[in-house]
């Protein structure tokens, strides 16, 4: 299964998605003995769709990776859905990537570690959100909600089928409960924590008076936001409003206060996940080993593949007069001193494309990767 690196970069950043595994365990899973990290919903969710050297990938490793919350819904019959092979293609490789990462031993780096560490945070509000996904967002045959949207789509026409239209119903009705689910959780957190926005201090940062980078903006049981990491994640925005620039973001007080309550958010989930005793849960297992994959396989793109590659000074040259058209089209002739550096970075991306190709190719070619056909028809 060969795949670009265009395409997994495009699936990835998706998210941002956030497309981290969890394993589900529903009562009735129990009453028949499935036992598993998590619960098995009757959709299928546990249900292996491909093995790759071993590893399984379930179903909802896949609907996860397409941008699916918790695996709560079928993409069959969607627009997404036609890409469930492409997606499957995708994933595959990124496992790979992760494998060949290990056995490198880019797991025992210091940069591996703190990566982890820094995305710690994220790891325990992933987890702690697909719990409650899978608790409480239900799409029950007969859904009326579903029955209403369904029939509301079917009306517009457009050569849509009734089971397209029913698909992409549950997909709508979904979406729309776990946005809901979101805003309560966050609600629910905030108060169990205590989280709170100390405002007098951004109305100081406002007044242009002087504040320290360890004052504290607001806090959420033990998590504090730090003015020197609002200043941090408002850095590279801060270019100056107003007609001189006289003010940066990090003087604003609606951006202070825009990160503040978005940087408190995270402060109290991960604080009421830790409460709920997440970390001992399969939910965190597996939204930690999805965010140690994902991060394996970056770091061996960045210190492998791209490290390998270079472009040479004839190699700028001849790119320069074979292809200058096609880089500057608009018909305006620069010299070579003026975009030498511009056509290096683009040979260097397109160099890297290809090693990236024929290095995840390879992998492919010898990995034993095995795919059930049945199940991915019904992710």
């Amino acid at each position: 299964m060969a795949i670009g690196s265009a395409d997994i970069r495009e699936e990835r950043s998706v998210k941002k998605r956030q497309r981290i595994p969890i394993a589900i365990l529903l009562a009735a899973a129990i009453a028949v003995g499935l036992l598993a990290a998590g619960c098995a919903k009757k959709d299928g969710n546990q249900e292996v769709v491909a093995t790759v050297n071993g590893e399984e990938v379930k179903v909802l490793d896949l609907r996860e990776f397409m941008g699916v919350p918790a695996g709560a819904y079928a993409v069959t019959n969607t627009p997404m859905g036609k890409r469930k092979k492409k997606s499957l293609e995708q994933l595959v490789s990124m496992r790979l990537l992760a494998q060949e990462a290990r056995a490198r031993g880019i797991d025992n780096t210091q940069r591996f570690r703190e990566i982890i560490r820094q995305n710690e945070q994220q790891i325990l509000i992933d987890a702690i959100t697909r719990k409650e996904i899978e608790a409480k967002v239900r799409l029950e045959d007969g859904d009326k909600e579903i029955k209403a949207e369904a029939a509301k789509l079917a009306g517009r026409g457009k050569g849509i089928s009734d089971a397209e239209a029913l698909a992409q119903a549950r997909k709508n009705v979904a979406e729309m409960r776990i946005r809901k689910l979101r805003e309560e959780l966050v609600a629910t957190a905030k108060k169990d924590t205590g989280a709170a926005v100390d405002q007098g201090m951004i109305d100081r940062i406002g007044k242009g008076e002087s504040v320290p980078d360890n004052a504290v903006l607001a806090s959420a049981g033990e998590g504090k936001v730090l003015y020197g990491d609002v200043r941090k994640a408002l850095q590279g925005l801060s270019q100056g409003v107003g007609p001189q620039g006289q003010q940066d973001l990090s003087k604003n007080p609606e951006a202070v206060a825009n990160v503040v309550n978005r940087e408190l958010a995270g402060k109290a989930l991960s604080a009421y996940a830790r409460k709920q005793g997440i970390e001992s849960s399969g939910w965190y297992k597996s939204s930690r080993q999805e965010v140690e994959r994902n991060s394996l396989a970056s770091l061996l793109i960045d210190n492998v593949i791209r490290q390998e590659v270079t472009v040479t000074d004839k190699e700028v040259e001849a790119a320069y007069k074979e292809r200058y058209t096609e880089m500057f089209p608009g018909g305006k002739k620069f010299p070579l001193a003026a975009v030498k550096e511009q056509v290096r970075l683009l040979l260097q991306s397109e160099k890297r494309r290809r090693a990236f190709d024929a290095y995840v190719g390879d992998l492919n070619r010898k990995a034993k990767v095995s795919v059930n056909d049945a199940v991915l028809s019904k992710v």
